[in-house]
């Protein structure tokens, strides 16, 4: 063997050597892993209706339980139970929070459903800690948070075109924000009742087309539309038995007026039972679970 080839073997030699040492080093300075601590996010925009489902996750390498609680509008400032906000948590007891499991890869994932949950519509903040601790009390602990906003289900309702012409068609449009499955649209006159519902799409809106033969039994006239959103439950909570409007809740039904025969209400009056009923149930407790609605006057003329 040359002295050449020797010492060109000696220097790859030399330099395997050093890439070795410079990658040993570079490797004992790295960190072991990116994701420490805990971390929380919030599936979707952030921006919930109430009535939603909402999904919850992150990673937590530092115990196998992450422990969740929520902070705003009338909820202690120290913070409340997750599933159950009026109930305030109790730093060093886990039973006050609401739990998720910490799984062996260190995500852990939680599904609120807010269809129950007893706090109105604003801007919250949820807490994800390694301990039982409260926010006050948090301090060095492994924590994190994520805003919330949720957002109260409403409705709108449009006729077109204004006035109608009797035996023309017509349209009654609108959207129904919150997921509601369908809308129920009451249609009132002197003479005239009708009670239609209609589905609502992935993209909350929803449309009724009136044809000819609808529109001819309209006389000419004052009319009035109602939209009734069912809400969080999806139950409406004013129906109509082929003879009586009744309002239901609580699982008892109460008759409120009769649209055929003696002593019935039409137009207006009805309209006006129907509205009052759907205000009466707005109020109080559940208002998630309240119907809503929109209201709309419109007037039929001769062709």
């Amino acid at each position: 063997m040359s002295s050449s080839d020797s010492n060109t073997r000696l220097a790859f030699r030399t330099l395997a050597l050093l890439l070795i040492i410079a990658c040993a080093a570079v490797l004992s300075i790295a960190p072991v892993s990116a994701e420490t601590g805990v971390t929380i996010i919030a599936q979707g925009d952030q921006s919930y209706y109430r009535g939603e489902r909402v999904v919850f996750h992150g990673v937590n390498s530092d115990s196998d339980t992450t422990y969740l609680f929520i902070t705003g509008p009338g909820i202690s400032e120290n913070g409340g139970t997750l599933t159950a906000p009026e109930e305030d948590v109790v730093s060093g007891d886990p039973g006050t929070f609401t739990q998720a499991a910490t799984k062996p890869d260190q995500s852990w994932e939680f599904v609120l459903y807010t269809d129950s949950l007893n706090f109105t519509a604003g801007s919250y903040t949820v807490y994800a800690v390694s301990q039982p601790m409260a926010k006050d009390d948090i301090g060095t602990i492994s924590s994190d948070d994520v805003k919330a906003i949720f957002k109260m289900p409403f409705i709108s309702a449009a006729i077109s075109p204004k006035p109608i012409l009797a035996g023309q068609p017509f349209t009654v449009s609108g959207y129904a924000e919150g997921d509601p499955p369908a809308v129920q649209l009451w249609i009132l006159g002197d003479t005239f009742f009708s009670l239609i519902t209609v589905p609502v799409d992935n993209e909350a809106n929803y449309l009724f087309t009136a044809d000819a033969g609808f529109s001819e039994k309209l006389a000419a006239g004052n009319y009035y539309l109602i939209a009734e959103h069912s809400m969080a439950d999806n139950q409406f909570d004013i129906v109509f038995d082929g003879e009586s409007v009744i309002a239901r809740e609580n699982g008892d039904s109460t008759r409120l007026f009769r649209v055929r025969g003696p002593g019935s209400l039409q137009g207006y009056d009805a309209a006006e039972a129907i509205v009052s009923a759907l205000i009466e149930r707005e109020k109080g407790e559940k208002i998630y679970e309240r119907d809503t609605h929109a209201i709309a006057r419109f007037t039929v003329n001769e062709t």
